[in-house]
Parts: C-alpha cells; structure tokens; sequence
C-alpha cells in the first residue's frame, strides 16, 4: 500500500521534548506519551474534539497548522508537540462534506481523504484511517 507521512496533533500533559526531557511520562491521559509508547489506538478517539467530522476514526493532515490546532499542553512550557505519523493510505476514498456517523471507509476503500473544496466543508486537508495497524508514531516535532 502507499504510506503517506502526515501530522497528528494530541494532549501534552508533560513536557517531553522541553530542553533535558527525554523521558516518556507515566500520566494515563498524556496522549502525547501514550501514542509513542503503545501507537494510535481508537479507543481514545474523541478525546479532544467531542466529535469527527469523518466518524470515529484517527485524524491527520499534510498541513501542520491544521493538526496544530490539536495540540495542547497541560503542563505550562513554552514549547509545543506534535507527531509525524506513517500512514498507510490504501485506496483513499475522497470526500469534501462531513459524515460524523461513519466507523469505516466505504467498502472497496481503506480510508478517507477529506478535500477542501469551495463547496464543502472542510478548510484543510485530512486523512482518516479506521485501523489501528493503519498508523503509527514516526516523528516528535518539537516547536
């Protein structure tokens, strides 16, 4: 399949990355730590947003800023985290309007590509995939 390198934007609740941190935290709810040490995982989904415009499925993009809107820090730094993911596209299926309900790509398809368009929805580009083996942590982009 056709792997794609995309931005994941998650919770901080540390400050791993900061000058001198190099460590992984043990705190449950840091998204960050979370997904370098055990990959994505759909479970967490919605943790940030309270919904997908493209269903339960793990988010990324090609814009960073997109994905920086994501990030957030629970533990004061003057520093920002965000991940660049490997991400197995497949057959993408494209799709410019929002479908909240969805749980997987269409049959025949492997995950969802949302595409700007002047008469959709959708200010930036996404790439949505629907299983866990789908994705995995590649980068931390310290900023």
């Amino acid at each position: 399949g056709n792997e794609n390198r995309r931005f994941h934007g998650t919770t901080r609740q540390c400050t791993l990355g900061d000058p001198g941190n190099t460590q992984l935290c043990s705190n449950q709810t840091c998204g960050l730590c979370g997904i370098i040490r055990t990959s994505f995982d759909l479970k967490f989904y919605k943790g940030k947003t309270g919904w997908g415009r493209f269903g339960c499925g793990l988010y990324t993009s090609a814009t960073s800023s997109k994905s920086e809107s994501y990030t957030t820090n629970k533990t004061p730094s003057p520093y920002k985290a965000m991940l660049m993911a490997k991400v197995v596209v497949g057959r993408g299926y494209k799709m410019t309007q929002d479908d909240t309900t969805r749980t997987a790509a269409p049959a025949g398809y492997h995950s969802v590509l949302g595409e700007p368009d002047t008469a959709g929805s959708l200010n930036y580009d996404e790439l949505v995939v629907y299983d866990n083996d789908a994705i995995r942590p590649a980068y931390l982009i310290v900023y």
